[in-house]
């Protein structure tokens, strides 16, 4: 008896050990499945980002051309109509007012010095 005993301990053994081997295959399948679905996931989603960032260049392309023509329409026009446009901007940039003030010699060197640093520096008027 003790030989079926055994036995029987055997083999209930190996079906467990088969149970837990299919558990384990089928908790395989399932992760497969899972990973194919957020692979597909994260596909769609990249397709929706390039979809939405190509709408979004065809955009500033148009939007692109549009201001080139306008330039373009600009420049094409007759000089005179230009000018008359800059006018204003060129009188803003003239209203400056000038003050003359009497140096001293060593106010003349000062100045000269912090001229020569001023020159490494670009102004814009």
């Amino acid at each position: 008896m003790s030989e079926t005993t055994a036995l029987s301990e055997l083999q209930i053994k190996r079906r467990e050990l088969e149970n837990e081997l299919a558990s384990l295959s089928q908790k395989e399948n399932s992760l497969e499945n899972d990973l194919r679905a957020l692979e597909e996931k994260i596909i769609d989603q990249l397709k929706e980002e390039i979809k939405a960032k190509k709408s979004v260049l065809s955009s500033l392309e148009s939007r692109k051309s549009d201001l080139e023509k306008k330039l373009s329409e600009l420049q094409g026009k007759p000089a005179g109509s230009q000018k008359a446009e800059e006018q204003p901007a060129q009188q803003k940039e003239n209203d400056t007012e000038l003050t003359v003030v009497a140096y001293q010699p060593e106010q003349i060197q000062e100045t000269e010095q912090s001229t020569k640093k001023d020159d490494k520096r670009s102004w814009v008027f």
